[in-house]
């Protein structure tokens, strides 16, 4: 089992009862912090001590309770955290519920489990930890299903969000073009970006670019 485990937590009572769940599973430490920029000091720390933590348990959305906060969520953590310490086990905690953000965290950082806040949720902690340390994906089942339904009907790569990223900063087609020239992304030219944007309406039954990004958003990929 997970000897050293983080949790990013900024709500007193649900921190305090995702430790004494971690208690019961026996792991030796638990850190407990309520902000993301605490949550990266720590782990930057415990890496320059040779001493890593083993797993993240962190929410998605923190309260903005002070000012000067560098990470203001729970995906910007994840990030943060990958490029210190790409392997650790990460466990999203969350009332978030859109497939789309679900699923990109997957596809985008690699967590390990994603676990709905719910009335069943602290059980299904003890459940996503040990399917984690055993090296399996953990999803909670009543989102299973809605995330397969939405790998059925949405299949989008990492350059159909970057195009539904740039286009909802107010990027042209021929400046998204040019920004995927200067990257060296495949299918850069204005033709191949035109295209991806045909597909793109289709797949979220948009009329305009306006309409394209308001879906996206929705849905949480974006």
């Amino acid at each position: 089992m997970f000897k050293k485990v983080l949790v990013a937590e900024d709500h007193g009572l649900t921190g305090t009862g995702l430790k004494e769940r971690l208690s019961l599973l026996q792991i030796p430490e638990v850190t407990v912090v309520h902000y993301c920029d605490d949550a990266l000091l720590k782990s930057k720390g415990a890496v320059q001590q040779n001493q890593p933590f083993d797993l993240l348990i962190t929410d998605l959305s923190f309260k903005n309770s002070y000012k000067g906060r560098r990470l203001t969520t729970g995906e910007a953590l994840i990030a943060a955290l990958r490029e210190i310490q790409p392997s650790i086990k990460i466990i999203v905690y969350s009332v978030e519920h859109r497939v789309g953000k679900i699923k990109s965290l997957f596809d985008s950082y690699a967590i390990n489990g994603f676990v709905g806040k719910d009335r069943e949720d602290l059980n299904e902690i003890n459940k996503a930890i040990q399917e984690t340390f055993e090296g399996r994906q953990y999803i909670s089942p009543s989102l299973q299903q809605s995330l397969r339904s939405a790998e059925n009907q949405l299949e989008l790569d990492t350059y159909d969000i970057e195009v539904l990223r740039l286009l909802s900063k107010g990027f042209k087609q021929e400046e998204i073009a040019k920004k995927f020239q200067e990257k060296n992304y495949p299918a850069s030219s204005l033709r191949s970006i035109q295209d991806r944007l045909v597909k793109l309406k289709t797949i979220f039954e948009a009329k305009t670019p306006t309409h394209l990004v308001a879906q996206a958003m929705e849905r949480g990929f974006i």
